[in-house]
């Protein structure tokens, strides 16, 4: 699939205060996690729900992640946040995107799709020190942290490797409309809109690989 033209470079300063309040109140931020791949590696019949196009499907995930090991990673997963990859799993140029939205206050309504370190062939870490600077933290504090809890747009109903792009949620307000719209292109309405809670994309080394297998 040819890559969205809705793909904004991200806003990683305003992003990094956010996540860093976040922290301060401990609801990202779980220390050092020794999980080294995904729950299952991998589980071929595992699924998730996602939202693409205005509504709910289903998604399956026939093998583990894959982060770009060329892009130097501190957390146990070998994924990074902050970064593109160099290369990814497959030597083509334009790969579908798989924006994994992260509520960041508590108790989101409805609840994200997958819970901290919980989906599958996900990563169980991310290393954050690339955007250790915004987040308000020194980068061995933030190295190796647990996978948040989070939803999933995509770009459209595709298969195959997902290149995996980070948006952050910053309000309930927010995070229902993602959910009324189900769609990319609510996302970047609401990234677009100055004060709406919702910013991003950022970059990651991170792939999954999945399937649309039911809408």
């Amino acid at each position: 699939m040819i890559r969205s033209t809705l793909s904004r470079r991200p806003r990683l300063a305003a992003i990094g205060a956010t996540l860093a309040s976040l922290m301060v109140a401990g609801v990202l931020m779980t220390g050092a996690v020794a999980a080294s791949s995904s729950t299952v590696t991998p589980v071929s019949s595992a699924t998730t729900p996602a939202w693409v196009d205005g509504r709910t499907v289903t998604v399956q995930y026939p093998q583990n992640f894959f982060c770009d090991t060329s892009v130097a990673s501190s957390a146990a997963s070998g994924c990074e946040v902050g970064t593109d990859s160099n290369r990814g799993p497959v030597p083509h140029a334009d790969r579908s995107i798989l924006y994994v939205l992260v509520p960041l206050f508590a108790n989101p309504s409805p609840a994200p799709m997958c819970a901290s370190a919980s989906c599958p062939n996900h990563p169980m870490t991310v290393d954050l020190s690339r955007i250790a600077g915004a987040l308000g933290a020194t980068p061995g504090a933030v190295a190796n942290v647990a996978l948040p809890a989070h939803s999933h747009i995509l770009d459209g109903a595709a298969g195959g490797w997902w290149d995996v792009k980070v948006v952050a949620v910053t309000n309930q307000t927010a995070w229902a409309a993602l959910a009324a719209g189900k769609s990319e292109a609510t996302m970047f309405s609401l990234i677009n809109t100055p004060n709406s809670g919702v910013l991003g994309p950022i970059p990651t080394n991170l792939y999954l690989f999945f399937n649309v297998v039911g809408r």
